[in-house]
């Protein structure tokens, strides 16, 4: 089922993608739309626009911004997640809270799998986990789907390190993650909200990324590559690890999510190198073969 769907954050990268999948069935409200904080504009929109189900995509998700602005991000990422869930519960409406890989930060050497505790280093990810935690106790109808690294929009890492300048690139080479096409992501997101909708079992927490891990410095190489055989050019990659950018921001050094329950699910997983090897996917750089 594809129809009837509201997205919150419809304004955003994974927002857009939905639209764009689901086309009339989906109504995506931008933050200026509707301001996810308000719990009365929040039931508002819900009994007004009626929908089967609800994916909240809406997020303060630059990782920073958690440390710059704690209370706005508070707000959004940890506290109206829950409102959002609680609305839907009473409405018997079901729902789809986006989250994200930085709910996990400990070591480990494989993927994390939903049933791992969440293990967050930074603020972004305490917020997020917090939000998922507020869902899951608000709504017994609502699905928690972890997402990582999007891509393929021409607003991810790889089209900004094409739009720059610079003669090289420097990526590390010691993060580990799950990159993610976000088309795919939105198809396969629209068909857990058909599932949900439709009253089928689903799980209360779901991994929906890329496949298999990778190093950021790596993902980045694998597109290059493929720019570089369709005759354009690309910046020098420069591999270097992730303690050499500094910040004050602490990040996991290996955020891989298991999704083999959502390819038991869906019947496969999100290669994301196939759709690393689409140059048509990242914005052209001016430099010219």
């Amino acid at each position: 089922m594809r129809s009837n769907v509201l997205v919150t954050g419809g304004g955003g990268r994974l927002g857009r993608a939905l639209s764009q999948v689901g086309g009339q069935g989906v109504r995506g409200l931008s933050s200026r739309e509707l301001d996810i904080t308000d719990p009365a504009a929040v039931r508002s929109a819900l009994d007004r626009l009626r929908p089967a189900v609800v994916i909240n995509a809406a997020a303060l998700s630059r990782v920073q911004d958690s440390d710059t602005a704690p209370e706005r991000a508070r707000a959004v990422n940890a506290e109206a997640p829950g409102d959002i869930a609680r609305a839907c519960a009473e409405r018997g409406l079901p729902l789809i809270q986006i989250s994200t890989d930085y709910v996990f930060g400990a070591e480990t050497l494989r993927p994390w799998r939903e049933s791992d505790p969440v293990s967050p280093v930074n603020s972004y990810g305490r917020m997020k986990a917090e939000g998922e935690r507020n869902v899951l106790s608000a709504s017994e109808r609502a699905c928690i789907a972890r997402v990582a690294w999007l891509f393929g929009d021409g607003e991810d890492f790889i089209a900004t390190l094409l739009r720059g300048d610079t003669e090289t690139v420097r990526v590390a080479d010691d993060q580990i993650g799950s990159p993610t096409p976000i088309v795919p992501l939105a198809e396969r997101l629209l068909a857990l909200a058909g599932r949900i909708s439709a009253g089928e079992a689903t799980p209360r927490t779901l991994h929906i990324a890329g496949s298999p891990p990778v190093s950021r410095a790596d993902w980045v190489a694998a597109a290059f590559e493929a720019l570089h055989r369709a005759g354009r050019q690309t910046p020098a990659l420069v591999r270097v690890p992730m303690a050499e950018f500094g910040g004050t921001v602490r990040r996991p050094h290996y955020s891989a999510l298991d999704c083999s329950l959502a390819a038991e699910l869906f019947g496969g997983e999100i290669d994301w190198r196939i759709a690393a090897a689409r140059p048509e996917l990242f914005a052209e750089r001016v430099l010219s073969a």
